[in-house]
């Protein structure tokens, strides 16, 4: 399973969901940093990730990475 962070939006909200599950994870998940994930609008408002191909948004980097870890467990 792959999860993708856009670069951006980790300098603004996310970087904290990012090292936790990075680190939470290891390899079991690929947690990757992208350039775009071309949700520009988003990305400037809240912190977001995409798994499966889906966009998965938060209010705080804690409530993604819990949002995250229910999508991970399914």
């Amino acid at each position: 399973m792959k999860i993708k962070f856009c670069e951006k939006n980790l300098d603004r909200f996310s970087k904290p969901a990012y090292k936790e599950l990075k680190s939470k994870y290891g390899d079991d998940v690929k947690v990757k940093k992208d350039s775009c994930l071309k949700e520009c609008r988003l990305c400037r408002t809240e912190p977001f990730a995409m798994i499966k191909g889906e966009i998965v948004q938060a209010e705080t980097p804690k409530k993604l990475v819990k949002k995250l870890e229910k999508r991970i467990a399914k």
